[in-house]
């Protein structure tokens, strides 16, 4: 079963433990070379540090962490980093939490979303591309942008039924638990 959640900053040790749990290529295609645990450990800290501007969609599968999407906030603008863990690539799971960002970033009026990846990284880029973000190559990676539209009513609907979902699931989890106890 599918949910999200936006990170608590008092679980924000959670998602470095989660990062560094990652395969070597899964890190070198989020960072765009191969980091360390002292690497992570920086960029939770910086992150905490700046925690109103910086936003983290955990996907889950099962009460399993599958993704994330961190969103970081510079103004007007928005800056997604976006990781599926391996054993739940090929199922959409970026996609899901890519619709599901871009709605949330909408509905706060932000305007631009960015995405930096190296060239190497072909399911971002095809990401992106299916999202309409437009590439912009430089040398050995590229910037991606999509002008946000402004909220509707049919995006604070959209924001309201993955609310409704992720409610239902977890109350489904919960229930299923009770009867198994």
């Amino acid at each position: 079963m599918y949910t999200t959640e936006f990170l608590a900053l008092s679980d924000l040790t959670k998602y470095g433990s989660w990062i560094k749990s990652q395969d070597r290529e899964t890190l070198y295609l989020y960072f765009g070379s191969v980091v360390g645990s002292e690497s992570i450990d920086l960029l939770i800290r910086k992150i905490a540090l700046n925690f109103e501007n910086n936003h983290i969609l955990i996907a889950k599968i099962d009460g399993a962490w599958a993704g994330t999407i961190h969103i970081a906030v510079n103004g007007k603008d928005v800056e997604f980093g976006i990781i599926v863990s391996a054993p739940y690539r090929k199922h959409g799971i970026a996609s899901l939490m890519m619709d599901e960002a871009i709605t949330w970033a909408q509905n706060r009026g932000y305007q631009n979303l960015y995405m930096h990846y190296i060239n190497k990284n072909l399911p971002i880029r095809h990401l992106c591309k299916k999202h309409g973000l437009k590439p912009c190559n430089m040398i050995g990676e590229s910037e991606a942008k999509l002008k946000l539209d402004l909220p509707s009513p049919t995006t604070y609907l959209k924001e309201f039924l993955f609310a409704q979902r992720n409610f239902l699931a977890s109350n489904l989890i919960l229930h299923s638990k009770n009867l198994f106890c």
